[in-house]
Order: C-alpha cells, then sequence, then structure tokens
C-alpha cells in the first residue's frame, strides 16, 4: 500500500496546559498596508493557570493583527509570563481567525468582540524557556483555541499535542 492511502493512526486527545488571560491596551492602527489592515494590540498584562502552571503574563509584548483583504484575520502576538516562582517564559503566537457572514457584518459596524458563536479563532502557540523543569515546553507541539470576552481581553487556552513513537515501515 502506498504511504498516502495508508490509514490515519488514531490520535489520543489533546492535553490541556494553560489558560492565558491577556490584558490589551488600546488598539494601534497602522492603517492598509500591502497585505492588509493591520492593527497592534499591546499586551499590557494578565494572568495564566494550567495543571502545572501558574503565573502572570507581564506587560510589553504586542499582538499584530492582520485582517486580509480575502477577510481572514491573522495574529501573531509576542510576550512573555512569568511564573509564580520565577521562570521566565517566551511567547509566540501565531494565529487564524475567521468571522461568520453575520460576524463579518458586526465588526463592520464598530461591534467588538462579536458573539463567539460568530468566529472560529484558533492558534499555535511556540515557547521559549530556559533549561530546566519547564523545557518540555519547548519539546513539544502546542495548539490553541482563542476567544474573545471583552476588547480589552484576550483568552486563550493552550493544549499539548500528544506525540508518540511510531516506527515508520517501508515496502
Amino acid at each position: 500500500m502506498n504511504e498516502c492511502q495508508a490509514p490515519y493512526p488514531p490520535i489520543p486527545g489533546l492535553q490541556p496546559v494553560m489558560s492565558i488571560t491577556a490584558l490589551l491596551a488600546d488598539a494601534e492602527t497602522l492603517g492598509h498596508c500591502a497585505e492588509g489592515y493591520r492593527v497592534n494590540y499591546p499586551i499590557i498584562g494578565g494572568h495564566f493557570t494550567g495543571p502545572q502552571l501558574k503565573g502572570t503574563v507581564l506587560p510589553g509584548g504586542v499582538d499584530c493583527f492582520l485582517l486580509r483583504t480575502d477577510g481572514g484575520g491573522d495574529l501573531d502576538a509576542r510576550y512573555s509570563l512569568r511564573t509564580d516562582d520565577g521562570v521566565l517564559i517566551n511567547i509566540h503566537n501565531v494565529g487564524l481567525l475567521t468571522l461568520s457572514e453575520q460576524g463579518r457584518e458586526l465588526e463592520a459596524q464598530g461591534v467588538w468582540p462579536v458573539p463567539s458563536s460568530e468566529y472560529s479563532c484558533t492558534c499555535t502557540p511556540r515557547f521559549q524557556v530556559a533549561a530546566g523543569p519547564l523545557a518540555w515546553l519547548t519539546q513539544s507541539a502546542f495548539i490553541g483555541l482563542v476567544q474573545y470576552p471583552s476588547a480589552t481581553e484576550v483568552l486563550i487556552h493552550c493544549y499539548r499535542l500528544p506525540y508518540f513513537w511510531a516506527p515508520v515501515t517501508r515496502p
């Protein structure tokens, strides 16, 4: 059987890692650019909790949001976390925001956030952390579900993708 025709292996469930609440300052609008409409959202603080982690979101990060010409939205956020025991974690979060037709109409009328039923937003967080007990954050793949409880708050639920070692068989 050709590798492309092989059945997909079953993947066990996602592992919750942390939920991040990032607080945003007023938007800084760059305006229309070659790729679309660019708006920067300064990150001014927040907190995070998870089964093994807890701490604060440090001020000084930014989410450089791009409303693409096709109506999709690209998230590109860089910011830092500090655990309650003092470990610094850098995070680079890239994501995609997709609005329903109703969501696009509401957003065009200046309504934000739109109801959660009118959008889908996912991301792929990447972490940087010094060698030590949290090094597993740099050795795994993660996905996130992004929600907007208010115009000044973003909630990111981060999950670790399970991994397993499976031998590759060749004919």
